[in-house]
């Protein structure tokens, strides 16, 4: 009907041996301990009619058709704090707790006194797991690893267990554990056993006592002082810290007198308006605190809630970018060679490059552009630029006379874009636009015309020699960019073999290298010196490994801007 069970305290993991035994049987009741020496936690023994032993375990097993069995367990910790998950454990080793270190999540929310005096200090403040079943167990610790912080743990603990802080408060305890002797109404034991955890007595001290008086009015009651206590509910076996665990038996065949336990009657509640004050207060403080993490709780769950769907948003968003940027394909009709590299730095970015095969297909335009900020602001801001440069290229299509300007291209952009965004009066609340730079290349005519705002164009010639073309001083849009400036225009004779290189300030102004500098314009213009002979694919790889090394060598760095660096050769 029941086993009782003592397992040596100290050499061996209790839960694994109740696990063990439950395998055969999990339906068996099984009540008992580990042993335990008093706090020591030197050497603990079991022992039989046969001798004494220093490891291992004893089983009583009951037999009988008339024995009645009954189980029940006081706790009476009150869980604090928010839920928190094992990260990584290990059996009865607690390695990290929402990626933190055992021992170092009690310094972090109960100070630097009480992370300083693990294990010891956790008697106090246990780690509480609610079972599937509903069973709350908690979690204590024999011994605090100092090279890792990790807990050894009486029982185990499983990576993605929720767990939280537990504390204990002796009025609190004897209290709940006097309320909860009304269970024992319907079931009247001839005998008691009760296995409570050495943490208890520690805690408790004389009071100890006052929980189990009640017990001892029902039947005689025995017992010990445990390291580990067992307990069956449920179906299920398990081991517990920081319990009382009770195991009522009868073999009385009459019916089962109704037995209802009362509070001592020397105690007048009623005499003393401020007796046990302080009781209520506690009481009062724990469920402020658990109601307050419930609702920080639910307000979490909302807010991940509308992270998910904000996230499955931006996530459609960039979609929907990604397919407003060109085929690279097309540029194979104008350049023997070329390379695109555009990654923005969230989900959705405000680099944007396009490019447009204008009449009979001579001629093409290429934009590549940095809009205001970056992530969800700056993707607004290309969606501007994408309707605008759509407007641009219909113009020059249905006009075939129209000689191509990348300067009025610019202009063309700065005044819808002002008109588009009301920056025409001083009160504008907007003060939006774009640096970057316009290409036209006519193939024909062998003939590629530049401009820039904010921007530069960089070019290497069929000989070698390095060249560079500044942009204007000014960005296209902004309050501060008059409607009527005037964007200056660069043309180039070019020949076979000339290359050219254009980048937004995203790589240029990366943070990185050992002093946590801007990447930088030299550097830039350095790579292209050095590799400007190799293939584009070659080159693309280059670029972006040196950005990778730079960025690394500042720890956790994260990335400035979304990037866009475009070559291409003639």
């Amino acid at each position: 009907k029941t086993m009782i069970l003592f397992i040596e305290g100290l050499l061996n993991n209790g839960h694994d041996v109740v696990d063990g035994i439950s395998s055969v049987n999990n339906t068996i009741p099984i009540a008992g301990g580990m042993a335990g020496d008093n706090g020591a936690f030197a050497k603990t023994l079991i022992f039989d009619n046969n001798g004494v032993y220093e490891n291992g375990a004893v089983a009583v097993a009951f037999n009988s058709d008339v024995l009645n069995v009954f189980t029940s367990y006081q706790l009476n910790w009150k869980p604090i704090g928010k839920y928190m998950i094992v990260t990584k454990a290990e059996k009865n080793r607690l390695y990290e707790i929402d990626g933190i270190p055992a021992a170092q999540i009690y310094t972090k929310y109960l100070g630097k006194k009480v992370g300083d005096g693990l294990p010891h200090s956790a008697i106090e403040f246990p780690m509480l797991h609610i079972e599937d079943s509903g069973l709350e167990v908690c979690r204590t610790f024999v011994h605090r690893f100092e090279e890792d912080d990790s807990l050894l743990t009486i029982g185990n603990l499983e990576v993605g267990d929720k767990i939280r802080l537990a504390f204990g408060n002796v009025d609190l305890i004897v209290n709940g554990s006097a309320n909860d002797m009304g269970q024992y109404d319907y079931f009247q034991p001839e005998a008691i056993f009760t296995y409570s955890c050495a943490s208890r007595i520690t805690f408790l001290q004389s009071d100890v006592v006052a929980e189990l008086e009640p017990l001892n009015k029902i039947a005689p009651i025995s017992g010990f002082f445990t390291y580990g206590e067992i307990y069956h509910q449920n179906g299920k076996n398990t081991l517990l810290n920081i319990s009382l665990t009770i195991l009522g038996l009868s073999e009385s065949t009459e019916d089962t007198k109704i037995v209802t336990i009362k509070k001592d009657d020397s105690v007048n509640e009623d005499k003393n308006f401020f007796e046990r004050k302080n009781l209520e207060v506690l009481d009062a403080l724990t469920h402020l605190s658990n109601a307050v993490i419930s609702e920080l709780d639910e307000s979490k769950k909302e807010i991940e809630v509308l992270h998910k769907h904000t996230r499955e948003s931006i996530e459609y968003a960039s979609l929907i970018q990604g397919a407003l940027l060109p085929d690279e394909n097309l540029m194979a009709n104008y350049f023997q060679d070329y390379f695109v590299h555009w990654i923005p730095k969230d989900t959705v970015g405000g680099d944007m490059w396009l490019f447009n095969e204008l009449r009979d297909k001579d001629e093409c335009l290429l934009f590549f552009i940095d809009c205001t900020g970056h992530g969800v602001p700056g993707a607004f801001v290309t969606m501007i630029v994408k309707a605008v440069e759509r407007e641009i290229v219909t113009k020059i299509k249905d006009n075939p006379s129209m000689d191509v300007s990348p300067a009025w291209v610019m202009s063309y952009f700065n005044n819808t874009m002002k008109e588009l965004l009301q920056q025409t009066t001083k009160d504008s609340k907007s003060n939006a636009g774009w640096d970057g730079g316009i290409i036209y290349y006519n193939k024909k005519t062998q003939i590629l015309k530049f401009a820039g705002a904010e921007t530069s164009l960089f070019y290497v010639d069929a000989d070698g020699t390095f060249n560079t073309v500044k942009g204007n001083r000014y960005s296209v849009g902004y309050k501060k960019c008059a409607m009527d400036y005037k964007y200056k225009e660069t043309i180039i004779e070019v020949q076979e073999g000339i290359k050219f290189y254009c980048a937004t300030d995203g790589y240029l102004d990366q943070n990185g290298g050992e002093k946590d500098f801007p990447f930088g314009k030299k550097r830039f213009t350095n790579i292209i010196k050095n590799i400007h002979t190799k293939t584009m694919s070659e080159q693309k790889d280059i670029f972006i490994d040196e950005m990778d090394k730079y960025e690394s060598m500042i720890e956790d760095n994260d990335r400035n801007d979304d990037m866009t660096v475009i070559a291409f050769e003639i």
